[in-house]
């Protein structure tokens, strides 16, 4: 769920739903957990917009390390009124065998105004959660307004469910305020908040309460016909069960131009906000890199 984040930053690459594409991704990833996350994906999508992925998976921990395998078939769409991006199939680490999903829907309703859904089915890739075969179930329903031509608000409300019987009921807003339009330089408040029904499991960090707030600022522009480059950083406070601290975040990325011949994007993003898969919260810190190349034809 980490690599979710990079998604806000790196938005600017994408192929038009028009043509057959191939493509591949690579993804890294480091904690003070001194746990490593590897994933490499090979994927074909035709012009209906339906495709298929596979990827290779490893994980390592000091004395510990697991490989695995991912097949999905996928569906993306994307138009001005509606934007879907779907995928179902399997995963296999570790001797367990996991049906994973995703669906990520928004509808444009009313002028300034999209609903939609995010949901979300795979295993809890810690090394407890990996060993012991634990599963998550998300769902949520997604808003977004627009007040005016500058200013508008994101909200997500739903509950993650775990196959160790804890749930997890979330909330998580961002509010946008667009201050330079030639630089895309925006101004923003993002807040998460949750509690676990069942705190303190040993295969992922599931404290009795979370709530936190960051302000940051973000910027995406064009460096001449070459490439987009956006970037945004953030910061603020994280209370976990009444302790706070300071948390902040940071990502880079370069994409090409939008109707490019070849699509590609590199990002790095890092922050020491607590995740769900770590074990601990003090002192915690996370990066990530990934690249991606898309070849319509």
């Amino acid at each position: 769920m980490k690599a979710m984040l990079l998604g806000a930053v790196l938005a600017t690459a994408g192929v038009g739903a028009a043509a057959q594409v191939v493509s591949g991704a690579l993804q890294a990833s480091h904690d003070s957990d001194s746990f490593n996350e590897q994933k490499q994906t090979l994927a074909y999508r035709g012009a209906a917009g339906w495709g298929l992925s596979a990827g290779a998976l490893r994980y390592t921990a000091p004395a510990w390390s697991e490989n695995g395998t991912t097949l999905a078939a996928t569906y993306k769409q994307a138009d001005a009124a509606r934007q879907i991006d779907a995928s179902a199939g399997v995963a296999r680490i570790a001797q367990h065998d996991h049906a994973t999903a995703t669906l990520n829907y928004m509808q444009a309703w009313l002028p300034g105004t999209s609903l939609g859904v995010s949901a979300e089915r795979d295993f809890i890739n810690s090394e407890r959660g990996i060993q012991a075969g634990l599963n998550y179930n998300t769902v949520m329903g997604v808003l977004d307004h627009a007040f005016t031509d500058r200013f508008n608000v994101g909200a997500a409300a739903g509950c993650s469910f775990f196959t160790n019987d804890n749930q997890r009921p979330i909330l998580r807003t961002r509010w946008n305020y667009l201050i330079d339009d030639q630089v895309g330089l925006n101004a923003y408040l993002k807040t998460r908040s949750y509690r676990n029904t069942r705190p303190g499991q040993a295969e992922y960090f599931s404290p009795s309460h979370l709530n936190e707030a960051s302000l940051g600022l973000s910027l995406r522009f064009a460096m001449g016909s070459v490439m987009n480059v956006s970037a945004s950083v953030d910061g603020g406070q994280q209370r976990i069960d009444g302790d706070s601290q300071g948390i902040w975040s940071l990502a880079v990325g370069l994409a090409s131009r939008r109707g490019s011949p070849v699509e590609w994007m590199v990002g790095v993003e890092a922050t020491n906000t607590a995740s769900l898969f770590t074990v601990r919260a003090d002192s915690y810190r996370y990066t990530s890199a990934v690249a991606r190349i898309s070849v319509p034809f």
